[in-house]
């Protein structure tokens, strides 16, 4: 009669085994190396459910898992999403977005063997998601209702700080208000929820908002430094409003309340985009499509970039009623869309930009600085002894420069760098500089005989060498008997809060 054999596999060292037979044999041993373990993971058997496989934020469902594998297979890791578990087993599960539970097997025998089952949970939201303080991951919850929007989406922030470091391009599509509830919201006692980041973003944004019928209002959006840092590879930007192509004009985008500050590269960037090649989405005849209002501004400064406000690629906004301080430039602009005859332009209204700010370097490293100007719109060519900064040619489409109070005096206020396809305005605004000399400039077309053949409309409505910050009152605005400094410029008043 044959005798059994009894067989036991042990993993010894860096995944080296040895097998031992017993019984009737000669009693050698042979090297694990000899044998296929592999196929115990690649014949698994893996099972995971989620039950029930969708739910509203806020409800549970059980994950279950099960795993069957052959003989010899003792030394295999299962996993679930990353962490041990055991061969079969149940959790409940309450996530705040959908989430896939992938259940793995693997064994190292020389080289990694793996199998892999998954389950996805679908997570839905009601129409108005509140994230607060009670919320145990505001991320997790925010970046899954972006992703999965219901309708007319409404996501209210109040009193949490949301950090998103590590992510960029976060998609706002059509219809979605990301807001702070309105007992949360920036106020002259509050400075607003905050949603920041503290690593490098390679140049892309945070946000970037290719919907219509978008509103981002009432908190703090923190970049990952406000020093003046130097490199085309810190030119991180806040949010990007660039619409989907479409033959139809934007309608209503609008970030209003807001303190961006502390991206290098812009706080916010208006482009854009069309099929046709000709014009796109955002024109001058719908000044409102874009609307940026009522934010303030400030530490944006990269030596070669740094702006609060950006309008390139064709497109067209409304800037108005925002406080500047401490960026290369305030307002920004570059001619128009590549490769077409969609020229950028805004409106500039009733903004205040205060003294500090427009530092500029050369690109390398030991070439000279200076002090910039803080309303800026490029051309599309440069003189063939320039540096590739587009300072002439045609200069955008329409800006108009409106009751806007400049008290940056370093260097000039304006310089628009070429001759416009329509016109540009400066109506009615105040400057601490004494002179239109020394608060506009103009380029015109490139070339050794190129000149200025549009230039800019200076009103005599502007008023210079004023400084409304050499007389300022005191009143009480919000009521609660705590004082504000006021300001009345001559074309708008501006309150203070003096409570920190």
């Amino acid at each position: 009669m044959k005798k059994s054999a009894l067989v036991t596999v042990g993993i010894a060292g860096a995944g080296v085994a040895a097998l031992a037979v017993a019984g009737s044999g000669s009693g050698k041993h042979v090297d694990l190396d000899d044998i296929d373990l592999s196929s115990c993971v690649t014949d698994a058997r893996l099972q995971v459910t989620a039950s029930p496989a969708r739910i509203m934020l806020g409800e549970s469902s059980v994950v279950s898992w099960s795993v069957v594998t052959g003989p010899g297979c003792s030394s295999a890791r299962i996993r679930l999403n990353g962490n041990p578990v055991s061969a079969s087993g149940s959790r409940t599960v309450t996530p705040s977005a959908t989430t896939h539970y992938n259940l793995t097997v693997s064994l190292v025998q020389g080289a990694l063997h793996q199998k892999v089952a998954s389950a996805k949970l679908e997570v839905a939201y009601l129409p108005r998601v509140v994230i607060d303080a009670s919320v145990p991951d505001p991320a997790g919850l925010l970046l899954g209702v972006l992703a999965s929007p219901n309708g007319h989406q409404v996501i209210e922030l109040c009193d949490v700080d949301i950090d998103l470091t590590g992510r960029r391009n976060i998609l706002i599509s059509d219809n979605v208000s990301l807001v702070a509830a309105v007992p949360c919201e920036r106020g002259p006692r509050r400075l607003g929820p905050r949603v920041f980041v503290t690593d490098a973003r390679q140049n892309l944004p945070l946000f970037t908002v290719r919907g219509d019928s978008v509103v981002i209002s009432g908190f703090r959006l923190e970049g990952p430094t406000g020093n003046e840092v130097r490199g085309d590879e810190k030119r991180d930007k806040g949010i990007l409003i660039s619409p989907f192509p479409s033959m139809d004009p934007l309608q209503s985008v609008e970030v209003s309340n807001m303190e961006i500050y502390h991206w290098p590269g812009v706080g916010v960037e208006v482009e854009d985009a069309n099929e046709s090649g000709e014009r796109g989405r955002l024109l001058n005849t719908n000044e409102s499509a874009v609307r940026i209002v009522g934010n303030y501004f400030h530490h944006d400064r990269n030596v070669a970039e740094g702006y609060g406000v950006e309008v390139a690629n064709g497109a067209f906004a409304l800037i108005a009623r925002n406080v500047f301080d401490q960026n290369r430039h305030a307002i920004a602009g570059m001619s128009k869309r590549k490769d077409s005859n969609d020229y950028s332009g805004y409106v500039a209204r009733d903004n205040l930009i205060l003294t500090g700010g427009g530092y500029a370097c050369a690109e390398f490293i030991f070439e000279k600085c200076w002090q910039t100007h803080q309303i800026d719109m490029h051309g599309d060519d440069n003189r063939w002894y320039g540096n590739a900064n587009w300072q002439c040619g045609v200069v955008g489409e329409t800006m108009i420069i409106q009751r806007n109070t400049v008290l940056y005096t370093k260097g000039s206020a304006v310089k628009i760098r070429g001759n416009p396809v329509d016109r540009v305005v400066a109506d009615n605004n105040v400057f601490k500089r004494d002179s239109t000399e020394t608060v506009f400039e103009q380029t015109g077309a490139c070339g050794l005989t190129g000149g200025v053949t549009n230039p800019i409309d200076v009103r005599r409505t502007n008023l210079f060498d004023k400084d409304p910050m050499s007389s300022l009152d005191k009143c009480d605005f919000a009521g609660d008997g705590y004082l504000d400094e006021f300001m009345a410029t001559g074309v708008t008043w501006w309150a203070r809060s003096l409570v920190t």
